[in-house]
């Protein structure tokens, strides 16, 4: 019988894998894996108190300018969302269920807490419709300037790490089956290039949407006098909508848009999350996952999962449904405002918070891993990996038209295999060219040294090409277009903070 101490009874278990992995999972890391199993889910509309606060602080503002409300009347409606404002902040003012919507909820508020003569008076001018829209855009626009910062952040330590390894060699692969021979390097810069794209598609949202939706009322206009170039100022807008109606009828279209480029971008995250698990298998062992960023197995003691990187695989294929949910949204709206068009919302802040996390996660997961360079170059003198080169040293050295070289490499290639070589033979070259009847003036030294491993990537010096010095090149002029990029986002982050700095200084003059 086996005896066990009396404090085993008492153990406490945080997870079922731990004594396996030497570190204890990436802080976040179990609810970035975990998803919603084990958390509620914020109040969609919770979400845009902070935007609604400042959309109404703003049209508050203009209503006054306008002289369609008091000086005392804005100095009430102020005093209110300051108050809800702090509540907020302090994790106390939260969505009430038996209200119909966060616009009506802060309306009701003001009113209840500071009376109909001046509290009621916000609402003049415009209706849920545009409240929503501008909710909408501002709750967007500052996701889509986090999630263009984050993704550089992931720019950044993959050209960082790439530039450590330009003359890490390593296979290349087509159809899951080695290919040519490149670097490690070559490939993380790959990436980066695929995911500065994203970066563009996001800059592109902002050209299309960042404009003022607020003041068309119920989508048809109004007859008041509304000042919507000062509430485009003050709430960070490039100008105003030039329609008062497109908002409110195409308000499933910069959600939808927004989406989509986030998408594509989880596309780019998945194929690299794809790419390092499988050269993290044992069968390949090329790359080596940080403890901090894998899992056990409840049953299994040996397992070391990746399942940061399967995660972010779940998400990339979440959110593509997500696109098409949004997508069909809009695809049978008659005109003007309808109802179906809240749901768009729920889509876009389900994408935003499943994926946006996935940035931080992968650029930990690039930073910590470790490459096996050893297995890698060995994995370069295997399954005839330079092949490609040979037929390319004929054309240039030999002057042989190309289709001819191709096809006597072919068949040295089947003649190698025969005599158990995983690299072209110089007896099997010549019987091939001897089949063919084709003169070659070549020597066995040659052929060896155009299918070494280091030789092979140095020769590919091509733009684009994955020798030291080609990608050296790329990675210096592609630096001028991150470093564009962060100025851009800079600029646009510190653009919305001033116009939320100007709300502040015109309140703090009624006080």
């Amino acid at each position: 019988m086996v005896k066990r101490h009396k404090r085993e009874s008492s153990m406490k278990i945080d997870a079922l894998w731990g004594s396996r992995l030497e570190k204890r999972p990436a802080e976040g890391l179990l609810a970035f894996t975990a998803g919603r199993d084990m958390r509620h889910t914020q109040p969609y509309d919770e979400r845009l108190i902070p935007y609604d606060l400042w959309g109404s602080k703003a049209h508050a503002i203009m209503l006054w300018k306008q002289k369609m409300i008091s000086k005392k009347d804005v100095r009430t409606i102020v005093k209110g969302l300051d108050e809800i404002e702090s509540s907020y902040r302090k994790g106390k003012f939260k969505i009430d269920p038996t209200r119909e919507d966060v616009h009506s909820m802060i309306e009701s508020y003001l009113i209840e807490h500071y009376g109909m003569e001046s509290a009621g008076k916000l609402h003049t001018g415009r209706s849920r419709n545009d409240q929503v829209a501008v909710d909408m855009r501002l709750y967007l626009r500052a996701e889509m300037l986090h999630c263009g910062v984050l993704l550089i952040n992931l720019i950044d330590t993959l050209t960082g790490v790439a530039k450590e390894h330009l003359d890490t060699i390593m296979p290349g692969y087509t159809h899951h089956q080695p290919a040519m021979i490149t670097s490690w390097g070559h490939l993380l810069f790959s990436y980066a290039l695929s995911l500065e794209r994203d970066v563009k598609r996001l800059v592109n949202w902002y050209t299309l949407f960042n404009y003022n939706p607020l003041g068309g009322a119920a989508g048809y206009g109004t007859r008041l006098p509304l000042d919507r170039d000062l509430t485009a100022r003050l709430l960070g807008f490039d100008g105003v909508h030039e329609s008062s109606l497109d908002p409110s009828q195409n308000r499933w279209e910069p959600e939808t848009e927004l989406c989509y480029g986030i998408v594509v971008m989880m596309n780019h995250l998945s194929t690299i999350a794809q790419t390092l698990i499988v050269l993290s298998t044992s069968e390949f062992a090329m790359v080596q996952l940080d403890d901090a960023y894998c899992t056990g197995s409840s049953l299994m003691p040996q397992k070391k999962n990746p399942d940061p990187l399967e995660v972010i695989k779940g998400k990339a294929a979440y959110a593509q449904g997500m696109v098409v949910a949004l997508l069909s949204m809009g695809k049978s709206l008659f005109t003007g405002y309808n109802r179906d068009s809240q749901w768009s919302k729920y889509p876009v802040m389900d994408v935003i918070e499943e994926c946006k996390p996935a940035l931080t996660v992968m650029g930990e997961i690039i930073a910590s891993l470790s490459f096996n360079k050893e297995v890698a170059l060995r994995c370069c003198e295997r399954a005839f990996i330079t092949a490609t080169d040979v037929v390319e040293w004929l054309v240039q050295k030999h002057s042989l038209p190309f289709r001819e070289a191709k096809v006597s490499v072919e068949k040295a290639v089947v003649y190698s295999e025969k005599e158990g070589s995983e690299k072209i033979t110089f007896k099997a070259l010549k019987r091939a060219f001897s089949e063919m009847k084709i003169t070659v003036n070549c020597r066995e030294k040659e052929l060896m040294s155009c299918q070494m491993p280091e030789r092979v990537i140095q020769a590919r010096k091509a733009r684009g090409g994955p020798s030291p010095e080609a990608v050296r090149t790329e990675m210096k002029q592609f630096q001028q277009t991150i470093k564009h990029h962060k100025a851009w986002l800079k600029k646009k982050i510190d653009h919305a903070e001033q116009a939320k700095t100007e709300v502040a200084r015109i309140i703090t003059s009624f006080r």
